[in-house]
């Protein structure tokens, strides 16, 4: 797998260095681009290019001689666009990135080196640092945190307010609060998705848990861990009605909790504006606390979302990184975080909604998962984690299927 990757790296490389040679092809030449191509993830929508518009025209202020040519990549296409670019030194000058890709990308060597415009760039230090150490490697930075997606528990403050009960601190709390749901309101008291890595590694994070730690150059699976074990046991079994066994969250418990059908369910601060789709009655009822640890206190989250960078093929990395500085800065930051409903990645940008707020504050508690380039094989193609909670549902023993899930870990996060 190693020889593959370094391989098809190196051939990009070659390709783009070619493709690049009139410009000198490393990005630096002064030459001011008559366009820069950015690339958004997903469909788009009116409102998203409204918004980049308006970016545009901030740009153009200082840069009136570069157009900006913005090209939506829907999310199922995004890993063939990515590779075509890779090959054929034909990419885009600035782009958006999962951030779970972001360090598979450096590994390639498709991203151009931004440490020093990046170190003249005062808005910096308002970035989330935990979130900025994905972009960065062998001290050089490669990309920036542009808004993440936090997860917490939200929940029907009417009922809790009806039967009495008050925000889980901790998991006993937790589990006290579902049932009383579902005694008195004969709906699950809370929507466990099987299919939900970030929720139920919050669980194992905060029960002291780890995923994986770097040894050496090597990252050692942690997963049959006792706390790592008893967290996933947990997780699995806080639902017991058995009715979001091999789904997400967006698949089953977000809907039903938009309906009423269930007391609490784990999603971020973007549910908002898809449950007021769904059943915008109930908005006044919804509310959110954070996700407890065993004993008590927040459960570090994982930061999902998204970062911009420069593509290593861009003709001008800095007015590349121009472009990035006025996606990013407060104004624009804060536009796309109420547009959106993810929370910005700097740490001076709210939510105007004031239900939000509280994500601001979880967004403090952040952790990231193993950052190698092996992590969106665990992740998303082969579901590791989700996987091995659904069996646990389906009645396997917890000690053994993580067993066998830290063995996939030793192997995928080892690429």
């Amino acid at each position: 797998m190693r020889y593959i990757k370094m391989a098809a790296a190196a051939a990009a490389i070659a390709l783009a260095a070619s493709a690049c040679g009139g410009d000198g092809g490393d990005g630096g030449s002064e030459k001011v681009p008559a366009e820069l191509e950015v690339w958004m993830m997903g469909e788009g929508t009116p409102e998203q290019t409204e918004f980049l518009d308006g970016v545009e025209t901030e740009f153009r202020k200082t840069h009136p001689d570069t157009d900006v040519k913005i090209k939506y990549v829907p999310w199922a296409q995004v890993a063939t666009q990515f590779q075509k670019a890779a090959a054929s030194g034909e990419g885009p000058d600035v782009t958006e990135l999962g951030n779970t890709d972001v360090q598979s990308h450096i590994e390639q060597g498709n991203l151009a080196d931004i440490s020093d415009q990046f170190g003249d760039w005062a808005d910096a230090q308002t970035l989330n640092k935990t979130a900025l150490e994905n972009d960065q490697a062998d001290g050089k930075t490669y990309a920036v945190p542009w808004y993440g997606g936090v997860r917490g528990v939200w929940y029907r403050q009417d009922w809790f307010e009806e039967l009495g009960i008050t925000t889980p601190k901790n998991w006993a709390e937790l589990t006290a609060a579902a049932k009383k749901i579902e005694d008195e309101k004969d709906v699950p008291g809370i929507g466990v998705a099987s299919d939900h890595t970030n929720a139920i590694i919050s669980f194992v994070w905060g029960n002291g848990g780890e995923v994986a730690v770097q040894e050496g150059e090597e990252w050692a699976g942690k997963l049959d861990q006792p706390q790592a074990v008893e967290a996933v046991q947990y997780y699995a079994g806080l639902d017991d009605s058995g009715k979001y066994v091999g789904k997400n969250e967006l698949e089953g418990p977000q809907r039903d909790f938009a309906l009423g059908k269930v007391g609490m369910y784990f999603d971020g601060s973007w549910a908002l504006k898809q449950l007021k789709e769904i059943s915008p009655k109930n908005a006044e009822n919804w509310a959110v606390f954070p996700i407890p640890t065993k004993t008590g206190g927040n459960a570090p989250v994982m930061a999902g979302g998204s970062d911009v960078a420069v593509w290593r093929d861009t003709a001008n990395t800095k007015v590349s990184f121009e472009y990035i500085k006025v996606l990013n800065n407060a104004k624009n930051a804060k536009a796309w975080a109420d547009y959106s409903g993810f929370s910005s990645m700097r740490s001076d940008v709210s939510f105007s909604d004031p239900k939000l707020a509280i994500f601001t504050d979880i967004a403090k508690n952040t952790k990231f998962p193993p950052m190698t380039a092996g992590w969106a094989e665990f992740e998303q193609a082969k579901k590791v984690l989700p996987n091995t909670v659904k069996a646990i549902m389906q009645g396997g023993d917890a000690a053994a299927e993580m067993k066998k899930a830290n063995e996939q870990a030793n192997t995928l996060l080892n690429p």
